[in-house]
């Protein structure tokens, strides 16, 4: 039995998605974009922790595309006792309330910045791998994301 012309294309085409897919596939994965209702934040990532060394493991992130003031008031996470926000890497920088963002195309969470520290990890971050985490905002409702370690 040989295949109908209509069949034919219709295969090809398949197969032009399905491979159109494969290639794109790990482009959307490595991405990590969460998008709230007025700011898209990209890739939160971590350093991996030493094993045993559990007591704290900073987290940093960018945000684009912020079109209002808000604020990030809490986070939580499985992984850890507690997550505090800290003004900077910096061994004399002081815990914040609150890490407050207002309209930018672009504001990075990064080191010498404001941004997230676990405390008292439950297990060490290991490269690699992912680990979710919710943020809550004053105005934007809660974001769930995932940590990459050492992808940065």
């Amino acid at each position: 039995m040989t295949p109908t012309p209509r069949f034919s294309r219709i295969a090809s085409a398949v197969r032009r998605v399905l491979l159109l897919t494969l290639v794109l596939s790990p482009i959307a994965a490595s991405a990590h974009e969460y998008y709230g209702l007025d700011f898209t934040l990209i890739h939160p990532w971590a350093d991996a922790t030493e094993e045993g060394q559990l007591a704290s493991a900073p987290i940093y992130f960018t945000m684009e595309s912020v079109r209002s003031k808000d604020r990030l008031v809490r986070v939580s996470t499985p992984y850890a006792e507690s997550v505090e926000f800290r003004s900077s890497d910096a061994p004399s920088a002081k815990a914040i309330k609150s890490i407050d963002f207002a309209p930018a195309d672009k504001l990075d969470f990064g080191k010498d910045r404001p941004h997230m520290v676990l405390r008292n990890l439950k297990v060490p971050l290991q490269w690699g791998r992912s680990y979710e985490m919710t943020m809550f905002f004053e105005k934007a409702p809660p974001m769930q994301v995932m940590v990459s370690v050492g992808a940065h």
